[in-house]
């Protein structure tokens, strides 16, 4: 597997904790969005933390913390690193958006991982080179709420995209 260990839980959005919470809040209020979170059709989370430690320091987190939640035009990302304070919010409409499962990805092939890859115009991010599409890693573990959440996923943006 990846460098990472992952667990996914499904988890009701009121229970989320605080930061992650005040960021997606601070995120919608920010760029004046409307996601309709109380119609959202599922909520996870997932911890990963790696498996090994750098010898060097190294460029990515020992651990991360991630809440995901698809509404029916909406995903919306929550995530932290090793910084208590350092949660970042993303968001995408979904009919602006392209979701695959990393398993589809080549370059899974040079490193086994799990988690969804979603590429599209994020709310308020620019990409390089200034371009508007960029993508965005959602690590997912192995559990059944991890598999059901791509299930969602894939089925929202199809609906969305759909019209």
């Amino acid at each position: 597997m990846g460098e990472y260990n992952r667990a996914t839980s499904q988890k009701m959005f009121e229970v989320i904790p605080a930061g992650h919470k005040n960021a997606i809040q601070e995120h919608i209020e920010y760029h004046n969005l409307k996601p309709d979170l109380d119609k959202y059709l599922i909520c996870i989370e997932t911890l990963s933390s790696k498996k090994k430690k750098p010898l060097f320091g190294g460029g990515t987190p020992n651990q991360t913390h991630h809440v995901a939640i698809v509404t029916p035009t909406w995903l919306i990302i929550a995530m932290q690193g090793d910084k208590p304070n350092s949660i970042e919010a993303l968001s995408i409409q979904l009919k602006d958006a392209h979701a695959r499962d990393y398993k589809d990805d080549p370059a899974y092939r040079l490193i086994q991982d799990t988690g969804v890859f979603v590429t599209g115009v994020f709310t308020g991010r620019v990409g390089m080179q200034e371009k508007t599409e960029i993508a965005s890693f959602i690590p997912l573990g192995e559990e059944s709420a991890a598999n059901q959440f791509k299930v969602i996923l894939f089925d929202a943006i199809a609906k969305a995209r759909a019209g």
